[in-house]
């Protein structure tokens, strides 16, 4: 398998073995960023929600999760995570602890790259449903070795719309619940959310995908 099918296999939490394609807690993990990947997604966020509760500092409150977030970064370049990645990770830590603390800003603020952040990966899903080239049907494709057929068997591209879908909802319910939070400057409980609606509905949104698309991605084994 190609290098773009291995990349596409993590990013669909999929385990390969052999060139049959299965889906376990192992191959799940892996593509939420093994368990360093979810200490590090609640860690901070986590940190930033009790100290802002207690302290009532936003500065406080920022430079803990900020710092937090920096050693995570800086283990993960330790072991060899790709220099972009890490380049990423630091941009978006200087912007998430930019943006509470600049004139005019509040505590609720650290929150807002994550709106634009889901925002333009729900944008780019929902337009390859729109234009018939969903994104998980082009994953599958460098999976299986096929770049295009797939879009002319209906049963396939439905499924792959479907599963797109899934992922659409994803992202939407994240803004739905959570922007509307964030206007009502409930920050504590947009903090929470975050976290609820972060790692657990990824996992969940690996396994439905999985169900809609295996008979897809093993169909030639």
């Amino acid at each position: 398998m190609v290098d773009n099918g291995s990349s596409a296999a993590r990013r669909l939490g999929l385990n390969n073995e052999d060139g049959q394609l299965s889906i376990n807690r192992k191959s799940v993990l892996a593509a939420v960023g093994g368990w360093l990947g979810i200490v590090e997604s609640i860690l901070p966020v986590m940190l930033f929600v009790v100290i802002l509760a207690i302290s009532k500092q936003t500065l406080i409150a920022v430079i803990a999760a900020a710092s937090v977030s920096a050693i995570f970064l800086l283990l993960q370049i330790i072991r060899r995570k790709p220099v972009t990645q890490a380049i990423a990770g630091a941009v978006g830590i200087a912007i998430s602890a930019f943006l509470p603390l600049r004139d005019g800003g509040q505590a609720a603020d650290y929150f807002l790259q994550g709106f634009f952040t889901n925002g333009i990966y729900l944008s780019v899903l929902l337009i390859s449903v729109l234009v018939r080239w969903p994104i998980i049907g082009v994953l599958v494709g460098l999976l299986v070795g096929d770049s295009k057929s797939w879009r002319a068997d209906k049963t396939k591209l439905r499924r792959f719309q479907v599963a797109t879908g899934v992922w659409v909802a994803l992202f939407a319910s994240r803004l739905i619940v959570q922007v509307p939070l964030y206007f009502a400057n409930q920050t504590e409980l947009l903090g929470i959310f975050r976290i609820v609606m972060g790692v657990p509905l990824y996992a969940i949104c690996i396994w439905l995908t999985w169900l809609l698309v295996r008979g897809s991605v093993n169909q030639r084994g």
